[in-house]
């Protein structure tokens, strides 16, 4: 079972996206700030990162940097999210490689189609989710 990491100081947020992607079949994991996430994902190591850019303590692109400095970090695929996205941000997304961006307010339709791409030749298991 494919594993995500949502990072996002709005908890309506996460518990919306972490539903969807449950019921898709995926292992969920939310934290509130770039900090913990930053943790958890050196002990989860995680199959997809969701970073929202503007949060407390580390911001989003903090983290993602981050995250790509670790070993295998590089590879794992990020989703950053952001109700604005300023010039400075389009420049930092552009040279980072794996990541996409998605505005908010995040349809969870397209965020599933987006992680869905990832893993083309994998669908995670709803049998599994459900247990």
């Amino acid at each position: 079972m494919k594993t995500i990491l949502i990072a996002d100081d709005e908890p309506h947020v996460a518990r919306v996206l972490r539903l969807v992607l449950e019921n898709e079949g995926y292992q969920v994991h939310c934290v509130e700030n770039g900090k913990e996430a930053l943790d958890k994902y050196a002990r989860l190591q995680p199959d997809v990162l969701i970073a929202d850019i503007q949060m407390p303590i580390l911001s989003g692109k903090e983290l993602v940097s981050k995250v790509r400095d670790l070993p295998g970090g590089v590879d794992v695929p990020v989703i950053v999210m952001t109700s604005s996205l300023e010039s400075r941000h389009k420049e930092w997304l552009s040279n980072m490689p794996s990541t996409r961006f998605v505005g908010k307010p995040v349809s969870p339709r397209e965020l599933v189609t987006i992680i869905n791409g990832f893993f083309p030749d994998s669908q995670p298991d709803a049998v599994s989710a459900a247990s």
